[in-house]
């Protein structure tokens, strides 16, 4: 079916399982494209419009915790964003930094925090566990609880 020289070039530029397939006949030519039958059911259908999400997950029951949002490092003003349990985006500007926030924490709700202009942030549950860490140029640290 096919040389040497050619299975070894062959070898140079595809993977062993393509050569394997091409050795065995698993890849041979099937029938011409006149001889396939392709049906397509008649019930798919596809959507033009997005599917768009307009509310945002909400804190439900006790809260599980308190957790401290801070960012540190910079050598001038940062621009400090952040979310607290899936609510809307807060910007704060010309902020000094070290920068903290201690908000509520509820079950299967997520927080962030970033800031341009920093250089550290961290989000710490219930004054001990760090939960979030980022030691970069304008970091952003995540945390959500499912308890």
């Amino acid at each position: 079916m096919f040389s040497s020289s050619a299975l070894e070039r062959l070898a140079l530029v595809a993977s062993p399982a393509v050569i394997a397939a091409l050795v065995t006949g698993c890849l041979a030519p099937g029938p011409p494209e006149e001889d396939i039958e392709t049906t397509v059911p008649a019930t798919t259908t596809a959507s033009a419009e997005p599917t768009v999400f307009t509310e945002l997950p909400k804190p439900s029951g006790a809260p599980v915790g308190t957790a401290t949002m801070e960012v540190t490092g910079g050598t001038g003003p940062a621009t400090v964003r952040y979310s607290i349990d899936g609510a809307a985006e807060q910007v704060e500007t010309d902020v000094t930094l070290p920068w903290t926030k201690d908000y509520p924490v509820y079950d299967r709700v997520s927080s962030y925090v970033s800031a341009e202009g920093a250089s550290m942030c961290t989000i710490i549950l219930d004054g001990t566990e760090l939960v979030a860490f980022r030691s970069e140029a304008d970091p952003t640290c995540r945390f959500a609880y499912w308890g």
